[in-house]
C-alpha cells in the first residue's frame, strides 16, 4: 500500500476565513473556491448547485464549466439532470470578480450574483432573483496539508466546512447541505494544477444530516487514487468536529461504473449511502440509510465525487488550456 505524509487541521470558524488575504501559510496562495449545495423541498425533491471561483482563472468565477448552476436531481442513475435555468446549458463562461471588504461584511460579486458573510453567516444571490440561499458553518473549518514529497509534486492545503443552509430555488423553498471549500498551492497555480487532482484523488465525500430533534450531522473525506492509503477528513457529532486520517470506504458500483452505494467507516462510526441520482458522470446524490449510532436520520443530504480515472492530469491540462493566455501562461 502506497502512503503520504499529512495532517489535518481544524479551526473554529472566523470572519477573517473569508477575506481574499487569508491563507493557511505564508507561502501558499488560493487556487480555487468553491461553493457546493445540496438541497430538499417539502416535498423531498433534491437540487444540487455549483459555483467555483479562482479555480481556472485566478480573479474570475466559474460559471458554467459544465455542470455550475442549479440542477433538479431525479432518483434514478440513468437520466441526466435537467438545468433548473436555460442560461447554464449553454457554453461555459467566467466572470470577473469584484471583492469588498467592509469591515463587519465580506463581498465577492459577479454579473450573475454575488455571495456575502457576515455575522449571520453566508449568504448566496442570484442576480435575477432565482435563488437566494442563508447559512451558518456548523463544523470547524478543516484543512489538509501534504508537503512536498515523493508523490506530491509540490505542497498543498484543502480546507472544507460544512454548513446548514435555508433559502428558495426558483420561488420554492428549500433546505439542507452547503459546503465551501478551498485550495491553496504555489502562488500562481490553480486546483488542476495541484497534487490532490492529478495524483491522489480517488473519491471526494460531503455530507449533512439532520436528526428528528433537530441535531445535526455530517463530514468529509478523501479516499485515494488506486492502492493509494489517503483518507482524511472530519466528522461532525453531537456539536463537536473530529479530525481523521483514516477514512476507510467501500464503494459499491453497477457494470455501468456508477456508484450505487457506499459504506465507510470514520472516527469509529459507521455510516451506508443509498446513492440513486446523479448530477454529472461523476456526481452521485442520495440518502444515509445505515448508521452504527443505531438511530437513522430524518433526513441526509449526501454527495460524493467518484471520477474513476476520467479525472487525468492529461483531461485536466485540456480543460485549461483555453484559459493559457488569460492567466500570462
Amino acid at each position: 500500500m502506497e502512503r503520504i505524509d499529512f495532517e489535518v487541521l481544524r479551526e473554529k470558524p472566523t470572519l477573517d476565513h473569508y477575506r481574499r488575504e487569508w491563507r493557511p501559510a505564508p507561502n501558499v496562495g488560493v487556487a480555487g473556491m468553491w461553493m457546493g449545495a445540496v438541497l430538499t423541498d417539502k416535498a423531498g425533491q433534491y437540487y444540487f448547485g455549483l459555483r467555483g471561483a479562482d479555480d481556472f482563472v485566478p480573479g474570475m468565477v466559474h460559471t458554467v464549466l459544465p455542470i455550475c448552476g442549479f440542477r433538479k436531481l431525479e432518483r434514478t442513475l440513468d437520466a441526466q439532470a435537467p438545468h433548473l435555468f436555460d442560461a447554464y446549458s449553454t457554453l461555459d463562461w467566467f466572470e470577473p470578480l469584484e471583492y469588498a471588504d467592509d469591515g463587519d461584511k465580506l463581498t465577492l460579486k459577479f454579473l450573475s450574483g454575488r455571495i456575502e458573510h457576515d455575522a449571520d453567516g453566508l449568504h448566496w444571490y442570484d442576480a435575477s432573483g432565482r435563488w437566494e440561499l442563508h447559512g451558518k458553518t456548523i463544523s470547524d473549518v478543516v484543512c489538509i496539508h501534504a508537503p512536498k514529497q515523493e508523490g506530491v509534486a509540490m505542497e498543498f492545503y484543502y480546507r472544507h466546512e460544512l454548513l446548514m443552509v435555508t433559502g428558495h430555488i426558483d420561488g420554492i423553498e428549500v433546505s439542507g447541505h452547503l459546503h465551501l471549500d478551498y485550495a491553496y498551492g504555489p502562488p500562481g497555480t490553480i486546483y488542476s494544477e495541484l497534487p490532490i487532482a492529478r495524483d491522489l484523488q480517488g473519491m471526494w465525500v460531503s455530507w449533512v444530516h439532520e436528526y428528528a430533534d433537530g441535531r445535526l450531522g455530517g463530514g468529509f473525506f478523501w479516499q485515494g487514487r488506486g492502492a493509494l492509503e489517503f483518507g482524511p477528513g472530519h466528522l461532525l457529532k453531537d456539536g463537536v468536529t473530529t479530525a481523521h486520517k483514516d477514512v476507510v470506504a467501500r464503494p459499491t458500483v453497477n457494470e455501468k461504473g456508477q456508484l450505487t452505494a457506499l459504506d465507510f467507516d470514520i472516527g469509529g462510526n459507521n455510516y451506508r449511502f443509498d446513492l440513486n441520482m446523479a448530477g454529472s458522470p461523476i456526481h452521485f446524490f442520495g440518502q444515509i440509510v445505515q448508521d452504527s449510532a443505531g438511530e437513522l436520520p430524518a433526513r441526509s443530504w449526501c454527495w460524493v465525487e467518484y471520477p474513476e480515472g476520467k479525472l487525468s492530469p492529461a483531461y485536466l491540462d485540456i480543460g485549461v488550456a483555453r484559459v493559457k493566455l488569460a492567466r500570462g501562461r
